[in-house]
Order: structure tokens, then sequence, then C-alpha cells
């Protein structure tokens, strides 16, 4: 099983959360390649496998938008999205777009594990790949700051093969108004740790069974 990690945190450095999960997955014999944000302007090496995007250029436009860049949480990123305007909001999806499409085209992955639900979470969709998406209730609430967002992000949890809640917050809020509920098929609830691989393993392959039917 071939795996795309995206994270809406900086992912250009060894030490990073979806790093340290690459090289899990790596261990159980999972191929995993990583997509997200850069904390440089241009990767001045790119690692093996590594796809960064890099929005320096287009968060200059704002300064609340450079420092969250900057800052590299994916926290930072997802609070201040919902104050960007249309157009400099368009951009950075753009920017994401094609290099999430490279990433795809590249690693052909089975399936798109998505950490955090955001501004990259419907471009994961979009590709046509099953995506499985891991929920923080912080997610829920920068999505909800704007109306646009708070579409994009709806359609996108609607659209995922899988939806994983970090905790019984998350999953609370993801059942009052975001997907809906299935008992054959109850919410799984589990934090996005460095040691997760498994966990992320098998909700991958679970998805990947669910679309091949």
């Amino acid at each position: 099983m071939r795996l795309l990690l995206i994270d809406h945190g900086r992912c250009d450095h060894d030490h990073t959360r979806v790093h340290h999960c690459r090289a899990d997955l790596g261990r159980l014999g999972i191929d995993a390649a990583v997509c997200g944000p850069s904390s440089t302007p241009q990767l001045e090496m790119q690692h093996d496998g590594m796809y960064g995007i890099h929005l320096h250029a287009i968060a200059a436009a704002s300064h609340r938008f450079l420092a969250a860049v900057r800052d590299g949480t994916a926290e930072s990123l997802l609070g201040v999205v919902p104050s960007l305007s249309p157009r400099l909001l368009g951009l950075a999806r753009e920017t994401a777009r094609q290099l999430i499409a490279e990433a795809v085209d590249a690693t052909d992955p089975d399936v798109i594990f998505v950490m955090h639900a955001g501004i990259l979470t419907d471009l994961a969709v979009e590709t046509g790949a099953p995506v499985v998406v891991h929920v923080a209730q912080t997610d829920l609430t920068a999505a909800s700051a704007k109306p646009l967002m708070r579409t994009l992000v709806g359609r996108a949890l609607g659209s995922c093969e899988a939806v994983i809640a970090a905790d019984t917050a998350a999953a609370d809020a993801l059942r009052a108004g975001w997907i809906e509920p299935n008992d054959a098929e109850p919410l799984e609830v589990w934090p996005l740790g460095p040691t997760c691989a498994e966990q992320i393993a098998s909700a991958c392959r679970t998805a990947l069974a669910h679309r091949r039917g």
C-alpha cells in the first residue's frame, strides 16, 4: 500500500510529526510520501518523497498570513485562513492544488491521509484518490468562522472515505453538524501522535477496501 501524507503544518524537517509517522509507516513496510507547507520559501534540499507547498510569496501580502506560514503549525495556518481575502485564499489554494497534484502524479498513492480538516482537505479529494482525514475540534472551529471555509470543509468531509476524530470533543462536534452519523460504522476516535502508524495504516486499508467495494 502506498500512502500520501498531507499535513497543514510544515513538513520539511525530519523532526516534524508527519516525518515521524512516515518513518513508522516505513517500518511497517508501507511506502509513504509527504506533502505540506514548507517553512522556507524554497526547499534547499528536497527530501526524497517530500513535496513542499511554498506559500511565502503569496503570504507576503498579509502580515498575519506570513506570520502563520513562518510559525509553521497547522493551528496557525488554519486559524488565519478565515481572515484572508477571497483573492488571497484563491491564490494559496491554487498553489497547494498544483503541488498536491504533482505529489499524486509522482507517487500514485492508494490512499491519501490528511492531517487536519482545512484548506488542503478538499484539494486531496479533488485528486480522485481515497481520502482519510483526521479532525481536531480546532479545525472545525476555524472552518466555522467563514461561510466559504465552512462549505469547503463540510463538502470535503462528506466526500472522504473515512473521518477520524482526534478526541471525544471533536467527535461530538462532527456529529453535531458536519457528518451524518452511521451506527453501522462508528466514528473512530484516536489522537494523532508521532507513533500512530498502525492506526493510520488500518484506517487507510479500510478506506481502500471501502472504495473498492
